[in-house]
């Protein structure tokens, strides 16, 4: 049996979350959260918790949607349906051209408002999952233990044993390296995604991914590789503290 499509609901007016949870259950989608503020959808947000978010451009707390919007855009990247009564044509650009924001419905908006951005949504999502499984339909590579990078006009070769760290930034990663650092525009999860067949780079937060063979010191929750600090996420403390051997 296939599983229900998950759509988490990010609005601070109660009585609008409200009537949301019943259309979407009524439609047959799953809710697997509510939340009033960005802060609090962010600090829950876990890859694969949800495979839509609408969300509200104008939320509790003094946030918004375009930054949860951005901040979520680190975690995963999740297909967003802006709702608002803002007319604001700038915030509206915005809100489109900086997220990965699919549709923009206005309020009051209809059970069918809801269900065809719904649908268009899907479509959208199913023809870019078809276009990356053609884009990963390669041969196997010889080589397993490098990347190459853009440098200019050709590619650098980099070391996986090499890479010390992966740390999101804002609308930016950056991948450290024994001699530096180099920037990247793609989020972390497409990184971790092109990376994946690097079984010594583990994700630790929803903001870094680490090299376990450059690990220095584990305290709670917190890890050092060489002075960096960096932060371990509730979500994948298990994982990590099963992939190191403890006396």
């Amino acid at each position: 049996m296939l599983s229900r499509v998950k759509i988490l609901i990010v609005e601070d007016n109660i009585i609008i979350a409200e009537q949301l949870r019943m259309m979407l259950e009524g439609l047959g989608y799953e809710v697997p959260g509510m939340f009033s503020s960005g802060l609090d959808a962010v600090r829950n947000f876990t890859p694969g918790y949800a495979d839509i978010v609408i969300m509200d451009i104008e939320l509790a707390d003094n946030t918004n949607g375009i930054d949860t919007a951005i901040e979520l855009k680190k975690i995963s990247d999740p297909p967003i349906i802006f709702i608002t009564n803002n007319t604001d044509e700038r915030i509206r650009k915005k809100a489109i051209y900086e997220t990965n924001a699919i549709h923009y419905v206005t309020k009051p908006f209809t059970r069918t408002d809801i269900s065809i951005a719904i649908d268009l949504t899907l479509k959208l999502a199913g023809e870019k999952e078809t276009a990356l499984k053609k884009e990963n339909e390669q041969p196997s590579y010889l080589m397993n233990d490098s990347i190459f990078i853009k440098e200019g006009a050709g590619f650098k070769k980099i070391m996986t044993s090499d890479i010390r760290f992966l740390q999101a930034d804002g609308s930016y990663c950056y991948l450290h390296v024994r001699d530096g650092k180099i920037m990247f525009t793609e989020n972390l999860s497409f990184l971790e995604g092109k990376l994946a067949f690097a079984k010594n780079l583990v994700r630790v937060h929803r903001s870094y991914i680490v090299n376990i063979n450059y690990i220095t010191k584990i305290q709670d929750s917190r890890l050092w590789i060489d002075d960096e600090e960096i932060p371990v996420g509730v979500t994948y403390k298990k994982d990590l503290d099963n992939l190191l051997r403890f006396i």
